[in-house]
């Protein structure tokens, strides 16, 4: 007569040959005749999830742990469905039990690493995926597994080593490989590899179309290839696999770069609801806010920004309280630049309101936009970044003014112009540029390179090539920095001269635009310059431009003297320079030289 260890023996070999059926009629047997016996408990809820029950799974593995409190497998096994269910924190409890009990299972380590990480837990995660591969260096679970805690922490390079290096033990388990080749897919497109990107989510989804992570990072790699529909069917398939705070947040980064703010609000809005305390999510849907217009409630949000503890660079710690826009009452107050040039020049129009509020300002600045802003109205003191900070009461970066004034977008302070060039400066580029003979125009067509939306941003000198073809004008080049790459071998017309060289610094520029009769510009730095001098503006903007720009509007609150010309097609700068060209030739026409 077989004895119910040999039957449980007979029942495990089944198992493992894939005879499930079998396997589960004998299982159920010896729990007919033993309903306490522990590993057939536990052997049955494995089967269970094998096989996709996964209410069926829990049912057994608790019973089993029941049974047996101090079994590590059960606890593993039952930390494993709990996993699988979305019960991430009961999940690592039971990983921690199970390991408590026997340190040496590199399987629970790799999983709980996962569970960490979706909890967003990533420093624990990578200790966790580090002890398995002490105990097992090529675990691919747990390679899988630190290569998503990596991207978590920003290394996109590095993750994509080590997912690829779990790819290539070639993992039986389907799984795990599709896990590897869904962080792979995000780590390449960390890097803006989207083909890769999209060939990758695609296999993962080839082993696993049940698997919500791939989908997500289908629905985000598909956004940024300008393929809308297509990315919003993955992010549907992927809400319906696993709705949680990743899927809404993603969802809404890909509506801003379908210029939908209005509605990438509203998936910010469902993620936050999860975490409340996202600093990137506040920031994020104040970005979505502004983009279409909610001022009055997208300046709260977007001071989240100060609460980032990875800001470039870094959030100075001062002792001095934050001004919220109350009367000053004879205090030194601390305004000071926090992030590009161009922010700096767009909100420096505050500063002779927060004079107004009675108080004495000190003006912090990056060192190149020194020379441009010494004798600024409203500034008793202005300093070059790095420099040492005089006695003050209180502070405010300048990016939080609109807040603390509480700018409603029918109430932007646009009393330009709000900064003047050097009179000095002007005679001299006044007499080097000679007669005006032609329609001056001032061409910038390049961002900095490492913002990270400059590849969309900036046309490039291609992009605006057929600009220069328009005949009756004078093209001057003040690009200026890494966008100069490739002038030199361009053939440009005899109506351009390039200017960039010989430019100094914000105060040169603004001297040479005070010259000019029109300043074409992405969007950059120079063009709040032009807006803030109150130079007629032409701004190219991408399909998604930033939340400055708002949507569908070809004129600016922030800068009256700008006109808009936007994408009406992702990457479409061709379009955008033939609208521009067509305008420029009917302006060129009424041109009359000064006498």
């Amino acid at each position: 007569m077989v004895t119910l260890s040999q039957a449980l023996l007979i029942a495990l070999d089944h198992h493992q040959a894939g005879r499930v059926a079998e396997a589960e009629d004998i299982y159920r047997r010896i729990l007919g005749a033993d309903p306490e016996y522990a590993d057939a408990m536990q052997l049955l809820g494995v089967l269970a999830a094998q096989t996709g029950r996964q209410a069926a799974a829990q049912r057994c593995l608790r019973l089993a742990v029941a049974l047996r409190p101090d079994g590590a497998g059960g606890l593993s096994n039952l930390a494993g469905v709990e996993q699988s269910a979305g019960a991430l924190d009961d999940a690592v409890q039971h990983y921690g039990r199970a390991l408590r009990l026997m340190p040496d299972l590199a399987d629970a380590h790799a999983s709980r690493a996962g569970a960490l990480r979706r909890l967003g837990q990533v420093p624990a995660a990578l200790t966790a995926a580090g002890h398995a591969l002490a105990l097992a260096p090529d675990h691919a679970d747990a390679l899988a597994n630190r290569a998503a805690a990596l991207l978590s922490c920003g290394d996109a390079r590095a993750a994509e080593r080590c997912a690829r290096r779990s790819l290539n033990l070639n993992a039986r388990s389907a799984v795990t490989r599709s896990v590897a080749l869904a962080t792979l897919a995000a780590a390449l497109a960390a890097q803006r590899r989207w083909a890769e990107a999209e060939s990758a989510a695609r296999e993962s989804l080839a082993l696993d179309r049940n698997a919500a992570e791939p989908w997500e990072v289908l629905g985000a790699v598909l956004a940024k290839l300008a393929r809308f529909p297509d990315s919003l069917d993955a992010f549907a398939m992927a809400e319906r696999l696993r709705p949680d705070p990743s899927v809404h947040a993603a969802r809404g980064i890909a509506l801003v770069a379908m210029a939908r703010p209005a509605e990438a609000a509203v998936a910010f809005e469902h993620a936050l609801a999860d975490r409340p305390q996202d600093v990137g999510l506040h920031w994020n849907l104040g970005f979505a806010r502004l983009m279409a217009g909610d001022y009055r409630r997208g300046w709260p949000e977007f001071d989240w920004r100060r609460r980032d503890a990875h800001a470039d660079p870094p959030w100075r710690p001062f002792h001095q309280p934050s001004w919220q826009g109350e009367p000053l009452n004879g205090r030194t107050i601390l305004l000071y630049a926090e992030q590009g040039l161009g922010d700096t020049l767009q909100f420096l129009r505050y500063v002779p309101l927060v004079a107004a509020r009675g108080g004495r300002v000190v003006l912090e600045v990056q060192r190149p936009l020194l020379p441009l802003t010494t004798g600024l109205e409203g500034a008793a003191q202005v300093i070059a970044r790095g420099d040492p900070l005089p006695p003050f009461d209180l502070e405010c970066p300048l990016m939080s003014l609109p807040h603390a004034f509480a700018t409603g977008l029918d109430g932007v302070p646009a009393d330009i112009p709000y900064l003047r060039p050097d009179p000095a400066r002007v005679a001299r580029w006044r007499e080097r540029l000679g007669p005006r003979d032609a329609l001056r125009v001032g061409v910038v067509w390049a961002g900095n390179p490492r913002f990270p939306g400059d590849e969309e941003r900036s046309p490039r000198l291609a992009g605006l090539r057929g600009l220069f073809d328009v005949p009756g004008c004078q093209f001057y080049g003040l690009q200026m920095g890494p966008g100069r790459a490739g002038l030199a071998e361009s053939v440009m017309p005899e109506s351009f001269t390039d200017l960039g060289s010989a430019i100094s610094d914000f105060a040169d520029t603004a001297a040479i635009m005070a010259n000019l009769d029109l300043v074409v510009s992405s969007c950059t730095g120079p063009a709040h310059l032009a807006g803030a001098l109150g130079v007629p503006l032409w701004v190219v903007l991408p399909f998604s431009a930033d939340w400055r720009w708002l949507t569908g509007r070809d004129d600016s609150p922030w800068y009256p003297t700008a006109c808009l010309f936007r994408q009406q097609a992702p990457g479409d700068w061709p379009a955008v320079a033939g609208r521009m060209a067509a305008e420029l030739a009917a302006l060129a026409q009424r041109f009359r030289p000064l006498p």
